[in-house]
């Protein structure tokens, strides 16, 4: 995770310091680094090169040497509690009067370990969608204490760098990225075990299915286009799927209301206007149309590559 947080921001033009307590990562750290800008080369600026890109970055042998001077600190250690309080308690002690804390953490609300510490204002959630130098998303998480101010230049800063950022408006366990996986692989872990389809088709579904159109168009706008009508439309006629599911999971409260489907209402017409639907839906049909192209292109080569290990093997 920490490589490809530097190759997020070393690609942006910004100059970072690595640390690692392990020697070993430390000194492979910058080969592993070149291979991935190797592999992504194409989302690098037309004008740089992978050697432009890698000037950027060095490694330091002590953490109060990667943090002198620095003005953002982003911490990938373990997922485990103790650790995350330990290591901002010495973000604390040996960073920069004004640098922001931020954690790649996964799991845990800045609250859960940062509430005592000198500079808890300073601590903020940035949360990748693995890795995130190829997978732009990424969540903003503040705590109640965090200053605003720190929100909003993170928020600009992984802007700045090319990033998606999301804000996460109340702190939850796992924020929302990965409550919305955990969601879809419960489900998919139900059907497995209740041996309603088999792993495979359940990757078919996704990668066949949701991926190509969510590929261009989030699960919202995608249903915008189902329906003449719009979103509105649409949940107003069969929000009640959704309800009974919610309450086959063991919700108590219905999910599609009047007051959920007002709300998308709002957010989908002011994206786009009723009348341009079927206009959308078209541009839709040939994004997908594209990318199946591209997909069926890339098949092609990972089985042709097999072939070839296969008889090179022969």
């Amino acid at each position: 995770m920490g490589s490809s947080w530097a190759i997020v921001y070393a690609r942006a033009g910004l100059q970072v310091a690595i640390y690692d307590r392990d020697p070993s990562a430390r000194s492979k750290v910058i080969a592993k680094i070149q291979d991935a800008l190797e592999q992504s080369s194409v989302l690098i600026s037309g004008h740089e090169t992978i050697q432009d890109v890698l000037e950027r970055v060095t490694v330091n042998d002590s953490l109060a040497a990667v943090l002198e001077g620095a003005q953002f600190i982003h911490e990938c250690i373990e997922e485990k509690l103790e650790s995350k309080r330990a290591m901002f308690e010495q973000f604390c002690e040996l960073a920069p009067e004004n640098a922001i804390l931020a954690t790649s953490t996964s799991s845990f609300p800045v609250s859960t370990f940062a509430s005592e510490l000198s500079r808890r204002e300073k601590c903020i959630v940035v949360h990748p969608a693995t890795p995130p130098h190829l997978l732009p998303v990424t969540e903003i998480c503040p705590a109640p204490f965090t200053d605003p101010a720190v929100t909003d230049a993170v928020y600009s800063l992984m802007e700045a760098c090319g990033q998606v950022p999301v804000l996460i408006k109340k702190e939850l366990p796992s924020f929302v990225l990965n409550r919305m996986q955990a969601a879809l692989f419960v489900e998919m872990f139900r059907c497995l075990n209740e041996e309603v389809i088999s792993p495979s088709d359940i990757d078919k579904i996704v990668s066949a299915g949701f991926g190509l159109r969510w590929a261009f168009l989030g699960p919202f706008e995608a249903v915008d286009l189902n329906s003449a009508g719009g979103i509105k439309e649409y949940f107003e006629r069969f929000g009640f799927i959704f309800n009974d599911m919610a309450k086959d999971l063991g919700l108590k409260d219905e999910v599609v209301t009047s007051n959920s489907i007002a709300l998308l209402e709002q957010y989908a017409r002011g994206r786009l206007p009723l009348a341009a639907i079927n206009e959308k839906v078209q541009w839709r049909d040939r994004a997908i149309t594209a990318l199946r192209e591209l997909k069926a292109e890339q098949d092609k080569t990972a089985v042709d590559q097999r072939v070839e290990a296969s008889l090179s093997v022969a």
